[in-house]
């Protein structure tokens, strides 16, 4: 019980709340003000999504995270794309793209901090520039929109 203590708390404010705000304004634009078994679902996807990485981390222990790199992130924003794309679960949906969303505060969480997101290129053999590594971000970024309006439309 201590451990899901420890994941809700450690959760900063501002992921939940723009998690929350995401979810919601998603699931009005998909479904409008009529709720549907659908629109639960996808509410239920997305609160699952903001916690699914921060427990998986906590309850095996993973230092450094494996969920925190580029290789991850790369495979993740593929099999995200294809579940928003083919799928018809609403669980799945609000699951990978609250998901998507968490890396997506993770890196400019971290970028803001430090300065530079080099500990997501650990796995690389060679150092990303500064630069580089804005353009992938970015280009993360623009595809969380994408998969979003995808999902919506």
């Amino acid at each position: 019980m201590d451990k899901v203590k420890e994941l809700i708390l450690r959760k900063p404010i501002i992921f939940l709340l723009v998690a929350g705000v995401y979810l919601l304004l998603v699931d009005l634009l998909k479904w409008g003000i009529h709720l549907t078994a659908d629109t639960a679902w996808f509410i239920a996807g997305g609160v699952i999504g903001i916690y699914f990485l921060d427990a998986a981390e906590l309850f095996f222990r993973l230092t450094p995270s494996p969920f925190r790199s580029i290789v991850f992130t790369t495979l993740f924003t593929m099999v995200s794309f294809f579940i928003v794309t083919s799928s018809r679960s609403a669980l799945a949906s609000g699951l990978v793209l609250s998901l998507y969303l968490q890396m997506v505060l993770w890196q400019v969480g971290e970028w803001r901090v430090a300065g530079n997101l080099n500990t997501w290129y650990r796995m690389v053999a060679t150092p990303v520039s500064f630069k580089t590594q804005g353009v992938i971000l970015m280009t993360f970024s623009a595809l969380f929109f994408l998969e979003t309006y995808l999902f919506i439309y």
